[in-house]
């Protein structure tokens, strides 16, 4: 062995060998500061500082509950269709991918890909819709899933029992915020109305959508939805059609999409591989375009609303007509709606309980509804006692919510 090859490398070396890989216009490490807490540094740290960010995502409660969270289809309904933890994964790899190819951070990628939903609801997207309601009509904020995954990583989940939240950095946060256009413009500090200031954002951002519309058009199949709606309704039928000649053209051939849920959906990986390669390649060309030289110039780019991450304008039509067939004919169709109202119902019934008696709530979340004015110092939504209540029930998983509305309404079920 050459005794001149460090064996360990601590994190300052880890950052600066790194950085001579990345191009000039990557975020190599955090601005000054980056933390909100200030945090010693390690004379044993072998982790660089998004290396940490990422670790402490994995490592938190609100990470290991995206196992039994929804996508689109309940956990309960089949063991192979996607949860939030997998459709998570999946977009840090497309993230991390990408990251590759353009000489970006891979580290940063991975840790805003893997914090981006962790601020979902139980049953997904319809509980979100119900807990934004009942605070916006009460003139008490709104409720977001991206920017409820910013108040978990900063407010809910804990790293330690001295601090609230998991003090990540700025960068990662941001990433975290930005990967969905809804925004209240609560965290002013992250520049909310903007796009993503870090490439690695940027990309996060785009891959989380190619990830969601092409795998919930997968589940769509398998689960034989979208061959029972096209065989029953011929308007399905015929923009099922039409998409398929679509992505064919697209695709000079080389990608049939099929709806027959007996037949394998090897397709899906083609079809991603061609948006994944096309985002690469196009977002390449408008580097080359801006002639992007350092982090600044991104930054510039940003204040200016300028997005460098992104298909190019024909590519973009094709992709937001495919996600519009995945919206209107998978999501919006009489099974999922089901599926969804079942779920509001479910929350909505304990939601009213809690409002009406608070003291159902468990003891550490009693606390915090009877002690909201002790967090006057986060920066994030106000906080009051319904946000509370909010908190509480989309922290549940799938089954949590419902084995909790069954303790509080059956009267069978022994406490």
């Amino acid at each position: 062995m050459d005794v001149n090859f460090p064996v360990i490398r601590c994190k300052d070396e880890i950052e600066k060998i790194y950085a001579s890989i990345l191009a000039p216009y990557a975020t190599a490490v955090p601005e000054q500061n980056s933390r909100e807490n200030a945090e010693p540094t390690q004379s044993d740290d072998m982790r660089s500082s998004f290396q940490r960010d990422r670790d402490r995502i994995i490592h938190s409660k609100a990470f290991r509950r995206l196992m039994y969270k929804t996508q689109v289809f309940v956990n309960h309904e089949g063991d192979h269709f996607r949860t939030r933890l997998t459709h998570t994964l999946e977009v840090s790899q497309f993230a991390r991918g990408i990251a590759k190819s353009l000489a970006l951070n891979e580290d940063l990628a991975e840790a805003m890909a893997l914090g981006h939903d962790l601020g979902h609801t139980p049953f997904g997207h319809a509980v979100e819709r119900f807990f934004d309601e009942q605070l916006h009509n009460r003139e008490m904020g709104r409720f977001y899933h991206n920017e409820q995954s910013v108040r978990i990583v900063d407010f809910l989940d804990d790293r330690d029992s001295s601090n609230k939240g998991l003090n990540l950095t700025k960068e990662v946060r941001e990433g975290i915020l930005k990967h969905n256009k809804n925004r209240s413009g609560i965290y002013t500090n992250l520049n909310p109305y903007l796009p993503c200031s870090s490439l690695e954002g940027q990309v996060v951002n785009i891959v989380d959508t190619i990830a969601y519309v092409c795998h919930d058009l997968e589940d769509g199949i398998k689960s034989g939805l979208l061959q029972k709606n096209i065989k029953k309704n011929a308007d399905i039928s015929n923009k099922f059609i039409e998409l398929r000649d679509m992505i064919i053209e697209e695709t000079e051939g080389k990608i049939c999409i099929d709806c027959d849920f007996y037949n394998e959906t090897y397709f899906i990986r083609n079809l991603i591989h061609h948006f994944i390669l096309k985002l690469t390649q196009e977002s390449y060309e408008n580097i080359k375009k801006y002639n992007l030289q350092s982090l600044d110039d991104v930054k510039r780019l940003s204040n200016e609303e300028k997005t460098i991450i992104k298909f190019s304008s024909s590519t973009d039509a094709i992709f937001n007509k495919f996600r519009e067939f995945v919206y209107k004919n998978i999501y919006d169709t009489q099974t999922i709606l089901m599926m969804d109202t079942k779920a509001v119902n479910v929350i909505k019934d304990m939601f009213d309980a809690l409002i009406n008696n608070p003291k159902l709530l468990p003891p550490e979340w009693l606390y915090k509804y009877n002690h909201v004015d002790v967090d006057h110092a986060y920066k994030g939504n106000k906080n009051n006692e319904v946000r509370v209540i909010c908190d509480y029930l989309s922290c549940m998983t799938d089954r949590y919510a419902l084995n909790e509305h069954e303790r509080l309404f059956n009267p069978r079920i022994k406490l």
